[in-house]
């Protein structure tokens, strides 16, 4: 798998930084698992479809630890469930290709979960059309059936509907 570099890590400044968090302990293997993703994502990004590529993004890689031998799963955002459905059904070529070119993957999971940041997400709720008043007569005959049901529970909740569409 070919090492993806930013291009804000080539810079006469970062390199100082760069070369000290690649040498830290703790740090360097971070630095690694970070290069790796950045690098995995750049190529999840450039075999998914032009139009596929803005409404997915790369979560990372689980590998359950408690269970040495389970397949690395690569997990994939999508932003909506349209997305993801698209996404569902490339996964076996997709899975093929990354594995074509050494990406150490053995499953994909797509996740639907929006992103607030993208904007088009703060729609206001429809508005209700208001609904016409149960008529008089209705009201009157569920009046009626009320007085001729027993105490129970039935004629609790009918008492309760006559009391309502009266109150309107």
């Amino acid at each position: 798998m070919r090492m993806f570099t930013h291009h804000a890590l080539k810079t006469p400044a970062a390199r100082p930084l760069n070369d000290w968090l690649a040498k830290a302990g703790p740090v360097s293997s971070l630095m690694q698992t970070a290069r790796e993703l950045a690098s995995l994502e750049a190529e999840v990004m450039a075999l998914l479809p032009p139009a596929m590529r803005a409404g997915v993004a790369v979560a990372g890689v689980r590998q359950d630890a408690r269970s040495p031998g389970q397949p690395n799963t690569l997990v994939l955002l999508a932003a909506h469930g349209a997305a993801a459905a698209r996404v569902r059904q490339i996964v076996p070529s997709l899975l093929a290709r990354l594995q074509q070119r050494g990406a150490r993957i053995d499953a994909v999971r797509v996740r639907v979960q929006p992103d607030p940041a993208r904007g088009g997400w703060e729609v206001e709720p429809a508005p209700r059309k208001p609904r016409a008043p149960t008529p008089a007569i209705a009201v009157d005959s569920m009046a009626a059936l009320e007085q001729s049901l027993p105490d129970s529970p039935l004629r609790d909740a009918v008492r309760a509907l006559v009391e309502r569409h009266r109150g309107r």
